[in-house]
């Protein structure tokens, strides 16, 4: 009977992940710049000039081929369902006296690792709506700290360095597995959302933050695209 039970239970698991995947869709789009593109603006560098150099490009708008705007935060709100954390680990590298990636993405509870590539003391100074996450020093080339535990709670994380001022970088945390950030020509891709409805959102740390109301059929890949100006 016990062996019985057994087969019916694995039976059941079995059948709620293929069902996962058989009525599972995907969203693909773009995230583009609309109007005047900015003139590309360089960051003053204020300490550390013989190794960071004099400036540093602005990361904060990076606007690539066809006007794909990179960098944005494409998530759906509320997913459907509990899922657990993957095994990724994500690393934010102090490479070049600036933050790579500079937005980050993650689920909570995935592993997040701090390093330094440069042979200069970076600090790591990081909140959310003016709470301090972790604050870190990295003062060695090829040092890595696992800050995983530090991240509790779900939100957009400011990512400061209290050793270079003009560093910054952001990362956003999210309850859930459905979310991209937009590569050099705008494009994104979030892939196995269980059917259903949502609302999608779009973040820019220069252009603000857009919604759209979507219905993922579990048959069909979803194309969204979003449409960005900066604001002044």
């Amino acid at each position: 009977m016990r062996f019985l039970a057994f087969q019916i239970s694995l039976i059941g698991i079995l059948s709620l992940i293929i069902q996962s995947h058989i009525y599972a869709g995907s969203i693909l789009g773009e995230v583009k710049f609309i109007g005047t593109p900015p003139k590309p603006m360089e960051i003053k560098v204020t300490s550390d000039q013989t190794y960071c150099g004099t400036s540093l490009p602005d990361e904060s708008t990076l606007i690539g081929p066809n006007r794909g705007l990179k960098n944005s935060v494409i998530f759906i709100v509320k997913a459907s369902q509990d899922l657990p954390p993957s095994l990724v680990e994500n690393v934010l590298d102090n490479n070049g006296c600036r933050f790579a990636p500079h937005v980050l993405a993650m689920q909570r509870g995935e592993k997040l690792i701090v390093k330094n590539s440069d042979p200069k003391l970076h600090t790591i100074h990081t909140s959310m709506r003016q709470e301090t996450i972790f604050n870190v020093p990295l003062p060695f080339r090829g040092l890595k700290i696992d800050v995983t535990e530090k991240i509790q709670k779900t939100g957009l994380i400011e990512v400061r360095c209290n050793t270079h001022g003009w560093m910054r970088g952001y990362i956003h945390v999210l309850d859930h597995p459905f979310f991209a950030v937009s590569d050099e020509r705008g494009g994104f891709a979030i892939r196995n959302i269980p059917a259903g409805s949502y609302t999608l959102k779009a973040w820019h740390e220069s252009a603000g933050v857009q919604s759209k109301e979507i219905v993922v059929n579990g048959r069909d890949d979803l194309r969204v695209n979003f449409e960005f100006k900066i604001r002044h």
